[in-house]
């Protein structure tokens, strides 16, 4: 999902701004970003084996939910049917 912020402002001729819009562009981050903290409105497939720490997921880690996840060659893991690394 993409950030969309509401509001934008230039400096042609006298700006004016106002608080709501400001308001509602601090609004519109703050529920973006608490959105990926949550882990939800994250796209399908953004998060690549490059951007996830060696060992940074661990059977310790995971949802006890989750029916299957095992390791392969120190590099992938399985969760379900989605395959990392």
């Amino acid at each position: 999902m993409a950030l969309t912020i509401p509001h934008s402002f230039t400096n042609v001729g006298l700006p004016i701004i106002e608080a709501s819009e400001v308001n509602a562009n601090n609004t519109a981050i703050k529920s973006f970003v608490d959105a990926l903290q949550a882990g939800t409105n994250i796209t399908a497939l953004a998060i690549t084996t490059g951007s996830i720490a060696a060992n940074a997921i661990t059977a310790a880690k995971l949802d006890s939910a989750v029916t299957s996840a095992y390791a392969a060659d120190g590099d992938q893991i399985i969760l379900g049917g989605q395959v990392f690394g």
